[in-house]
């Protein structure tokens, strides 16, 4: 029975040693791809033109607003109480409108961010998978989030070069 025992045990832990053994792990760092990416160089420059945009409309606005602002402290004096009052809502008016543009200007923005960069960051995670492959890794790891890891099991340089990225 100890024998048994033994032996069951002894190819356990073979069987788990050749299991890990196959096991390839690689790690890599996609914010360092990302951000020498051409495409994403080219849509920093889309997303600020267009955020630009949405800033003006945003801005004239506000002048608009405020230049009514000044035109009813100006004339008030000359308004009766209940003119005063339908002015004062149509401003508080305008100021909701105003702060609930902002909102809607934020979201055009985060939603042209997502529609300009999810290629790019599509293209480059195939890109990983595809040199994981061609490197037979089984895992791959973000680098940051990895506290140790071999040199030689970073494809962050050869996912680079395969997007055509020289090393600096």
């Amino acid at each position: 029975m100890k024998k048994v025992f033994t032996l069951a045990l002894t190819a356990l832990t073979l069987s788990a040693s050749t299991l890990t053994a196959q096991q390839k792990i690689a790690v890599v760092s996609p914010d360092e791809i990302f951000a020498v990416m051409p495409e994403v160089k080219k849509a920093d420059s889309s997303l600020s033109l267009y955020q630009n945009a949405l800033a003006e409309s945003y801005q004239n606005m506000q002048e608009e607003l405020n230049n009514g602002y000044t035109k009813f402290v100006k004339d008030s004096i000359k308004m009766t109480p209940q003119q005063r009052e339908v002015k004062r809502k149509e401003l508080q008016s305008k100021i909701t409108e105003l702060q609930g543009k902002e909102q809607e200007l934020n979201k055009d923005l985060e939603a042209k961010k997502e529609e300009t960069l999810r290629p790019i960051r599509e293209k480059m995670l195939k890109i990983i998978k595809e040199v994981a492959k061609d490197a037979g890794y089984n895992f791959v790891l973000y680098k940051e989030q990895t506290i140790v890891a071999p040199d030689a099991d970073d494809i962050t340089d050869k996912v680079k070069a395969k997007l055509g990225i020289k090393a600096k």
